[in-house]
C-alpha cells in the first residue's frame, strides 16, 4: 500500500506544478477577471521615465537595444535612460559613450569591478529622478508601443508593478509559463514579472541585496506584499530567441531556481499567508517546481515496487520518456523529444538547485548568452 501511496503522491505534485495550477489560474481568469484600469493619458501629461539597463560586455547588442528606445512611441524628452556598465572589458563602454555624445538623455555609470545585475542597478537607483523607472535587459529586443503600455497600467493606483510580456520564439516551454502568468495576471496578480522589461514608480523600488540572484522577483514581491497587484501590459513585448547551448541553458535554470530558495530566505513575510496575499500563488507556481523533481522520484520507484499491471504500464511509461529524451541526445530529434528533453531539463535544474544555492555555486554575476537569432 505504501509504494502506491508513494506513486500516487509523487503524481499529485508534478500535476499540481505544471497543469493543475495552470488549470486554476485559466479557470479564474475565465470565470472571475480583475481588469486593469490602464490609463492613456496625452503626451503631455505623461509621466517622464527613466529608462535602466545593467550591461556586462554587450558591445554586440547594446547598439540594437538603444535603436530600440530611440524609437519608442514615446515622448522622446521624457524618456532618460541610464546605462550601468558591470565592469565591462569589451567595447560596451565606447559604443555608450558615443551614443550619449549624440543622444543627451543617455547616462553611461561604471562598475569598477564586477558586481552583479542588483548592485548595478543599486548605483542607477540613485540616480533616476523620474516618476517611474522601466528595468530591462540589453539582450531582449521590444515593441515599440512597450513603455507607454507599461506607464499606462502603472496609472492604475492598484498595480504596484507592471511587467512586460516575453515572447521567447521556438520555446515551448516558455509558451506555457508566457500563458500561465497572463492568467495569472488577468484574475488577481502575478508572482514576479519578466526579468528583461518591468516598471517600477521610483518610489517603491527597493535597494536590492547585492548577491540577490533573482531581481525579478525579489522586486515585485516587496511591492505585492503591501497588497498592490503585479500584472502584465500585454502589448508591452519584450522579444527573443532560444538559447544555442543546452549546457548554458540549464545553467540558467539551475541559478534561477536556487534564487528561489534565496527569496525564501531573504524576503521576511513570502512564506506567511497573513503576511503575503499571494503566498499560494507563490507556493503552487515557483516553489512546487523545486518538488517537481522529487515527484518524478516517487512516482518511478513507486510504479516500479508497487503491484498491479497499471502501475507496470506507468513505469514503461516513465522509462519511455526517458528513452525519447535519449533518442533526441542521440541525434533522432522531434517536437516530442525536444518538449521532453525541455521538461527533464527543467526537473533535473531542480533537483541541483537547492544543493547548488547552499553550496554556494549559484553566482549573482552572468554571463552573455548566445542565442539563435539571425
Amino acid at each position: 500500500m505504501i509504494w502506491e501511496a508513494l506513486f500516487w503522491g509523487g503524481v499529485g505534485v508534478v500535476f499540481v506544478s505544471y497543469a493543475g495550477y495552470a488549470f486554476w489560474v485559466a479557470f479564474l481568469a475565465r470565470v472571475r477577471p480583475i481588469g486593469t484600469t490602464a490609463r492613456y493619458a496625452p503626451d503631455s501629461l505623461l509621466p517622464r521615465v527613466t529608462c535602466v539597463m545593467a550591461a556586462a560586455n554587450e558591445a554586440a547588442l547594446i547598439e540594437r537595444k538603444l535603436s530600440a528606445l530611440a524609437r519608442q512611441d514615446y515622448p522622446s524628452e521624457k524618456i532618460a535612460i541610464i546605462i550601468v556598465s558591470d565592469a565591462s572589458t569589451d567595447d560596451t563602454d565606447r559604443v555608450v559613450r558615443e551614443w550619449a555624445a549624440r543622444d543627451r538623455r543617455i547616462r553611461l555609470l561604471r562598475m569598477p569591478r564586477r558586481s552583479g545585475k542588483p548592485t548595478a542597478l543599486n548605483l542607477a537607483r540613485r540616480h533616476i529622478e523620474t516618476e517611474i523607472a522601466v528595468l530591462m535587459d540589453v539582450r531582449q529586443e521590444m515593441t515599440s508601443e512597450a513603455v507607454r503600455e507599461l506607464v499606462a497600467h502603472l496609472a492604475d493606483p492598484h498595480v504596484g508593478v507592471a511587467s512586460g510580456d516575453l515572447r521567447v520564439k521556438g520555446d515551448m516551454y516558455w509558451t506555457y509559463e508566457s500563458y500561465v502568468r497572463k492568467c495569472e495576471s488577468r484574475s488577481g496578480s502575478m508572482v514576479q514579472v519578466t526579468g528583461s522589461l518591468y516598471a517600477i514608480r521610483t518610489e517603491d523600488l527597493p535597494e536590492i541585496p547585492p548577491d540577490m540572484i533573482l531581481d525579478d522577483v525579489y522586486v515585485p514581491l516587496t511591492v505585492a506584499l503591501s497588497g498592490r497587484r503585479i500584472v502584465m501590459a500585454e502589448k508591452a513585448g519584450s522579444l527573443d530567441v532560444v538559447t544555442r547551448s543546452v549546457s548554458n541553458e540549464f545553467a540558467r535554470k539551475v541559478r534561477t531556481l536556487a534564487g528561489l530558495v534565496q527569496i525564501c530566505h531573504t524576503v521576511k513575510g513570502c512564506l506567511n499567508p497573513a503576511r503575503n496575499p499571494m503566498w499560494g500563488r507563490f507556493v503552487v507556481h515557483k516553489l512546487s517546481r523545486l518538488a517537481s523533481p522529487y515527484g518524478l522520484l516517487l512516482m518511478l520507484v513507486g510504479s516500479l515496487m508497487a503491484q498491479g499491471w497499471m502501475y507496470r504500464i506507468a513505469f514503461a511509461g516513465l522509462v519511455g520518456l526517458g528513452l525519447v529524451a535519449l533518442s533526441g541526445y542521440l541525434g533522432l530529434r522531434s517536437r516530442l523529444s525536444s518538449t521532453i528533453q525541455s521538461f527533464l531539463a527543467l526537473n533535473l535544474a531542480a533537483l541541483w538547485a537547492v544543493p547548488s544555492y547552499y553550496l554556494g555555486h549559484a553566482s549573482v554575476t552572468w554571463a552573455r548568452v548566445e542565442t539563435d537569432r539571425t
